[in-house]
């Protein structure tokens, strides 16, 4: 072993240091006696000693302070080798003593290095894949919470759905035959009634929309013809009357996954859900941009943005933050529900100054992607 050379070679070291001085004290005395001087042999002979115990103290406490620790620096770095025999070796082939212990420090060093270095990447790994783990499953409870609603929506609606045809069939009917110049009480009471069933009609017709399936089959879709329509149809209600929009849509833009008027509904949706968070006077910024396989359709506004306990449940259907009567709660529910169905994602964040801002996420028609089933 190595440590063992490094100690041969301090022995010999101490050694031949004792050899000079003895050799130093026999020459001191042949010089001294020739003089013939008692008092300079016995001079001669004190330093002669002193100097072998100087040098014997010295060289001990080398073996001691020097060679000792060098050969557990060895064993220990030989010991660390043996475990690993396939890295890079940490003891050289070559050198004794401190040379052989710098080397194994400096190698030990590096490997450290190396694998504090390894070790950082894979806990950033294993953060990226919990976070991975934690989104997928709170999309995982959402689509379970959503399907279940979803069957409940479609079971109240069909309940709902006829007896609110002959409520607003009466309705209908008791407004024509009320006389010219009637009873200004009861004309308003007809047309409060039709007024309710026809905002009735609109949530049924929303829970039919969140719960029923796409009947068409999925197909390329090309998105800035779908936000057109869905300006054209924003831009008659009341509430998007005094919004400003700004568009910028990227170059080259490939079509994506979906079906034309589901995609202008969801889109329509997030318009609107904008013109409402900014009372309907604002701005609303949208950006279409390519992102690796997928397209991004991103709608910003300018209104108080997202409380941070809101977050996590935004696309819970019938969740709103609307007074009582403003809103259903469904308008973000379908638009999730619709970009689930074309194999895409939602995302709600606060945008950097103020407002929110939705993002929706399509695969690109042609990246290689399977269709969701």
């Amino acid at each position: 072993m190595k440590a063992k050379g490094t100690r041969i070679l301090l022995t010999v070291t101490v050694a031949s240091a004792v050899a000079v001085g003895v050799c130093l004290f026999v020459a001191a005395t042949l010089v001294l006696r020739a003089t013939g001087s008692p008092l300079g042999t016995a001079l001669a002979l004190s330093a002669g000693v002193a100097s072998i115990f100087v040098v014997w103290a010295a060289s001990s406490m080398l073996v001691r302070r020097v060679a000792r620790p060098v050969e557990r620096v060895l064993a220990a770095a030989e010991a660390i080798q043996a475990s690993a025999p396939g890295q890079l070796p940490l003891v050289g082939e070559s050198g004794l003593g401190l040379d052989q212990a710098a080397l194994a420090f400096e190698r030990t060093a590096a490997a450290l290095a190396e694998e504090r270095a390894t070790l950082a990447a894979k806990v950033d790994e294993l953060t990226r894949a919990n976070r991975a783990l934690a989104d997928a499953r709170e999309s995982l409870l959402r689509s379970e919470k959503l399907a279940t609603v979803g069957r409940l929506a479609a079971g109240v609606a069909h309940e709902v759905g006829n007896p609110l045809g002959a409520i607003t069939g009466y309705a209908e009917l008791a407004r024509t035959r009320l006389p010219a110049g009637g009873d200004p009480l009861l004309a308003n009471a007809i047309d409060r009634i039709a007024s309710a069933a026809v905002r009735i009609d609109h949530t049924v017709r929303g829970l039919l929309d969140f719960a029923r399936p796409g009947a068409s089959e999925l197909g390329p879709v090309s998105v800035p013809a779908a936000l057109e329509a869905a300006l054209d149809l924003a831009r008659v209600q009341p509430r998007f009357r005094d919004v400003e929009v700004k568009v910028r849509i990227a170059e080259d833009l490939p079509p994506v996954v979906g079906r034309d008027r589901e995609l202008c509904q969801a889109v329509l949706n997030l318009l609107l859900n904008a013109a409402d968070a900014m009372e309907g006077r604002g701005r609303v910024e949208i950006d279409v941009a390519r992102a690796g396989d997928r397209v991004e359709v991103a709608v910003a506004d300018q209104g108080p943005g997202i409380a941070p306990g809101d977050l996590g449940r935004i696309f819970d259907p019938f969740f709103t933050t609307k007074p009582p009567g403003a809103g259903s709660g469904l308008g973000l529910a379908i638009t999730h529900s619709i970009a689930g169905s074309f194999g895409g994602t939602i995302e709600a964040a606060n945008g950097d100054g103020r407002g929110a801002v939705f993002r929706l996420k399509l695969r690109a028609a042609g990246s290689g992607a399977p269709l969701p089933s």
